[in-house]
């Protein structure tokens, strides 16, 4: 006797992909300490930026960038896996489309959220905030400086993006594959 498994509902898919987002987004979480290493910032930089801009400093404003990322990980996964369930082009019937659709997703979300936001309400911000110099050490002042003004900055979260995007993706697809098993595919992976 075999017991079938009821189709997911909205707030099903919606939990789906809460999940692969925040698993994306911890899968993350040290490489932005890497990153801070590597282009000689003080430990918590990416999120601290965060942080500052909501009036936060220091550890707080570390940690609120943090739960701000985290947050929003996981509202990135679970949209993605709500239009996946929409729309028969996102539909994750295979764990290679679904990593496909989720570098998708995530350079979408990067060209149009983050990109704009880092452009023109987060450096505005921190660029206002870094005039009162008597706030800051010259480490963060360098860091915060170097968030702004770097071109790297900018690469390395589209890398990350990518990353992100990936990782959301398989999970999704791992989480959601009893849910396709049985959708007919066209070609191969679609």
């Amino acid at each position: 006797m075999s017991i079938t498994q009821p189709k997911q509902t909205k707030l099903g898919f919606m939990k789906a992909g809460a999940g692969a987002g925040l698993i994306a987004g911890f899968g993350l979480f040290s490489s932005f300490f890497g990153i801070d290493q590597w282009l000689d910032l003080p430990i918590g930089t990416f999120y601290k930026t965060i942080g500052l801009t909501m009036g936060l400093d220091q550890m707080p404003a570390i940690a609120t960038g943090f739960l701000a990322h985290m947050a929003t990980a996981s509202l990135i996964g679970a949209m993605y896996v709500l239009a996946s369930s929409k729309w028969r082009f996102f539909q994750l019937v295979t764990v290679p489309k679904a990593i496909m659709t989720g570098v998708l997703t995530a350079m979408i979300v990067f060209t149009f959220v983050f990109v704009p936001i880092h452009l023109f309400v987060m450096s505005p911000i921190l660029e206002v905030q870094l005039v009162p110099t008597e706030n800051y050490s010259y480490d963060e002042q360098n860091g915060l400086a170097t968030v702004l003004y770097n071109s790297k900055v900018i690469t390395i979260a589209m890398t990350l993006h990518i990353v992100f995007g990936a990782i959301m993706g398989l999970m999704a697809g791992i989480f959601l594959h009893d849910q396709y098993e049985k959708v007919p595919r066209k070609r191969g992976i679609f």
